[in-house]
């Protein structure tokens, strides 16, 4: 089985339950607090664990509050040899969880954006060609991260946001798969924020033609289309969302597990939106992640057709 390495963000997360979302000059009362290990890149790296892929977690924590974020990864056997420990505080966010279940979240990167050069080496001398890298846009020197792991021949999976204009200078033609929603895809590809989904991926591929590209579309669903293949669709599952927090990096990881795993397509983005499904049903970020025998048991009580040739 590939290595699967994922360069990404550490983060303790401070989720606050509101009413709605505090607005300017507004002292609001929140109903609860809860802690939670996450960060786009460990929520990614425990979808990717508990989907079945072969995990390495690397990245930067503090020396002094890392334990709620190092236990996460032990407990899914996710390997962590190569997380550097600084003398900063780990990244951190707050989050703000409404009683619809929507969420604003504020991030501060801490140890996140401590990662050098010399640490990108150290970690890439232990991957090979065909390895997966799996990024996010929470963490210092992406640019170096990405040519050195295309130099490797391995397969760079870059799942672009937090998204900023920054992110059009970096090297996305070396990236074997750009996870994008259609807000960041439209921006990538210079088109208006509606743009039709299809004709939006076929401008992308245009632009990148050695791309694959996974266009979300948040309660629709979600569309794969991989160099040289027709488009594959997949509507989203009918839930109550309780907290959307770790969602999309949820369908994130099951579906580079599936995909690294060589699974069927069309089954790889079905299990990876059922996975996500579940996700939004349960509070906080790792704990709501299910795990593989969990989304197969989903997928067979819901009974639905979810794939489609268009959306």
């Amino acid at each position: 089985m590939a290595k699967i390495l994922n360069y990404g963000s550490l983060n303790i997360d401070y989720v606050y339950d509101v009413p709605h979302f505090v607005k300017a000059g507004e002292t609001l009362s929140s109903t609860n607090r809860s802690i939670f290990a996450g960060g786009k890149g460990l929520n990614q790296s425990v979808a990717l664990a508990r989907a079945g892929g072969n995990v390495y977690h690397a990245g930067a924590v503090g020396k002094d509050d890392s334990k709620i974020l190092t236990d996460v990864l032990a407990e899914d056997k996710i390997d962590s040899s190569n997380i550097a420990k600084r003398d900063c505080p780990s990244g951190h966010t707050i989050i703000q969880v409404d009683s619809n279940g929507q969420n604003c979240i504020i991030l501060f990167g801490g140890a996140n954006q401590t990662i050098s050069e010399a640490d990108i080496d150290s970690t890439l001398a232990n991957f090979e060609a065909g390895d997966f890298m799996v990024l996010q846009n929470e963490t210092s020197n992406i640019r170096y991260m990405i040519e050195k792991a295309y130099e490797k021949g391995m397969k760079v999976c870059f799942n672009v946001s937090p998204f900023t204009t920054e992110l059009l200078k970096l090297p996305l033609e070396k990236c074997a798969y750009l996870i994008v929603n259609e807000i960041e895809g439209a921006a990538m590809a210079d088109m208006p924020d509606d743009t039709d989904p299809y004709v939006l991926l076929d401008k992308l591929c245009e632009k990148f033609p050695q791309t694959s590209f996974v266009l979300t579309l948040g309660s629709r669903g979600s569309i794969l289309r991989e160099v040289g293949e027709n488009p594959i669709s997949c509507k989203a599952f009918k839930v109550n969302a309780v907290d959307t927090t770790a969602a999309g990096d949820t369908f994130l990881g099951y579906l580079i597990t599936n995909i690294a795993t060589d699974m069927n397509r069309a089954l790889a983005i079905k299990c990876a939106t059922a996975a996500s499904a579940l996700a939004v049903q349960v509070k906080g970020a790792t704990p709501s992640i299910p795990r593989a025998k969990d989304v197969l048991e989903f997928i067979k009580k819901a009974g639905q057709e979810v794939l489609t040739e268009k959306l």
